[in-house]
């Protein structure tokens, strides 16, 4: 950081000079315009003149030579999405495959507001149209955590009514949360480059940029456990019938507990509320040692049940238990503490985020 001491030129005016290498870097010359800008903290954003004219978006090229395995240029689209850059040309000395052609168009599905606008058999230009001013923040968050919860929620009924179909459904949803959760990220990517975008989304200050990032990765992380919920009733199949009453009850109060923490945590998150945020993170800490326990209790019923003991309330039928069965209902049980204690994780952030302003527990008191 460089220091420049404030200099009077005549009777009323302050002056401060600009370092030469900036000067020389962004091509100021004498008698430019500059604007001003006073910043919430107080500091001075110095915009060039130059910067207020819209300009054509700079164009990434991304050499399809080097990425053979269609998976990575994936995650290479993915990523130059996620920074914000709005025109991407994909490009070949020879000629693009197929494989190649196909991750693009399919880009094109799972992304928002991307398109292909030029095609030849060497390159593709893809090109971002989405308006920034559109997307307030805290909506975005909000539809992702609906289709996150719509997503466990059916997950549970599915369990419950022992619906494959319905697990199905859930799956398919998955895909709507991933499109959401790029979205969000190239927004919040956009506000790191440009702080001026912050308003423009409806954020109040530059550290809400932080806590909406984490916010929705865990969001994101709730919809793929969900997902994996579903996949492993999928794969118990019609083993779910073997499963008794007791402990049938004892997953989905443990689940529901689980979606009930997540709701707390959101709720919390956007009305600042330090006591409901509390009581998810509490109720987390009770979740723990249920889980434990529970896995403990299926393993030693499913023992009891290959020795010929009547224990029904578990496990029903008598023959032995398949070992596969229970390491899924393990992994079931093990998903809805996972889903929980992301709901917690949110559940602090909800605080530090409420706390950031004075409130009934804080207050900043002026020296």
């Amino acid at each position: 950081m460089e220091s420049r001491k404030v200099q009077r030129v005549g009777s009323s005016t302050l002056v401060v000079s600009l370092p030469i290498r900036w000067v020389k870097k962004v091509g100021l010359k004498q008698g430019d315009l500059v604007f001003l800008n006073q910043e919430d903290d107080g500091s001075l954003r110095l915009i060039l003149s130059k910067q207020t004219i819209e300009k054509e978006p700079s164009v990434v090229e991304v050499d399809a030579d080097l990425c053979g395995d269609p998976n990575l240029l994936h995650r290479i689209l993915s990523g130059i999405y996620v920074l914000g850059h709005y025109v991407v040309k994909v490009s070949s000395k020879t000629r693009l495959k197929k494989e190649q052609i196909d991750v693009i168009r399919k880009l094109t599905h799972e992304l928002i507001g991307i398109a292909i606008m030029e095609e030849t058999h060497n390159h593709v230009i893809i090109e971002c149209f989405i308006d920034v001013a559109r997307f307030p923040i805290h909506t975005l968050v909000r539809r992702l955590y609906i289709i996150a919860s719509t997503i466990y929620k059916e997950v549970i009924d599915a369990f419950l009514e022992s619906d494959i179909s319905l697990a199905e459904d859930a799956i398919h949803k998955k895909q709507e949360a991933d499109t959401m959760f790029w979205i969000i990220t190239r927004l919040l990517n956009i506000c790191q480059k440009d702080k001026s975008m912050i308003k423009t989304m409806k954020m109040e200050d530059p550290m809400q940029v932080l806590w909406y990032q984490i916010t929705t990765h865990f969001l994101n992380l709730i919809a793929e456990w969900a997902n994996k919920f579903a996949l492993k009733i999928i794969e118990l199949g019609g083993n779910r019938e073997r499963i008794g009453t007791q402990l049938l009850n004892e997953i989905l109060e443990l689940s529901k507990t689980s979606y009930s923490i997540c709701h707390k945590a959101i709720a919390s998150f956007f009305s600042s509320d330090i006591n409901l945020a509390n009581e998810a993170i509490e109720t987390y800490s009770k979740i723990q040692k249920r889980e434990e326990e529970l896995q403990k209790r299926i393993c030693s019923h499913a023992y009891l049940h290959r020795k010929s003991f009547s224990v029904g309330k578990y496990f029903k039928g008598k023959e032995p238990i398949d070992p596969c069965m229970i390491a899924q209902i393990g992994f079931l049980i093990w998903s809805t503490r996972r889903i929980a204690e992301l709901g917690s994780q949110i559940a602090k952030i909800s605080i530090n985020k409420a706390l950031f302003k004075n409130t009934k527990f804080v207050r900043k008191i002026s020296q």
